[in-house]
């Protein structure tokens, strides 16, 4: 008789929309989800020399964290989660400051809006001259109200010295960057 499972863990490379972008920087995100409703997620950043990390705008910890709109203008780390079977989903914003939000959505990009009842999620970082990391803790409960390790999709906005913006996830749909695109979503 099979068992189902208490903790699932998985490390995933994510890759740039442009190749180009991932030249000199290995981009890799691991999570770990576990049956009492805990999400553990760790982000990497790896450059082959200084100047390739120098070139991502990584702010410093904010001293008091707090829930904030449209982080992904800036280097954001990204997490969506869903239910199999069901349309609805929700989005997990970090920016590398601790800064958060969390928005649930009905269906593809549709009715959104920030989910209440959701504790703080515990953000760490640190930064070498090459080394990026940054884990994250957030108690899914209540309103992930699930015994199965939800579908996810684990993503990465990062913005550069000269403005622009780079698209990283597990996988790409299409020629533009889509992190809402069910097809990007694991089964773990």
């Amino acid at each position: 008789m099979a068992r189902h499972a208490v903790m699932t863990r998985q490390v995933c490379p994510l890759l740039p929309i442009e190749p180009r972008a991932g030249a000199n920087l290995l981009v890799s995100a691991e999570f770990v989800w576990r049956e009492e409703g805990i999400l553990e997620l760790s982000y990497g950043f790896r450059s082959r020399t200084e100047a390739v990390l120098n070139d991502v705008l990584l702010p410093s910890p904010a001293t008091n964290p707090q829930r904030c709109d449209e982080l992904w203008k800036n280097t954001c780390l990204e997490a969506f989660l869903a239910l199999p079977g069901k349309n609805s989903y929700w989005e997990l914003n970090i920016s590398p400051t601790g800064d958060w939000n969390l928005y649930s959505f009905k269906s593809y990009r549709s009715a959104f809006q920030a989910e209440l009842g959701v504790q703080p999620p515990f953000v760490s970082s640190q930064v070498s001259p090459t080394d990026f990391r940054c884990d994250v803790l957030l108690n899914l409960r209540p309103w992930l109200p699930s015994v199965s390790c939800p579908e996810l999709s684990l993503t990465a906005v990062l913005k550069h010295t000269d403005t622009s913006l780079s698209y990283w996830a597990i996988r790409h749909t299409g020629k533009v960057a889509d992190f809402h695109d069910r097809r990007s979503f694991v089964q773990p």
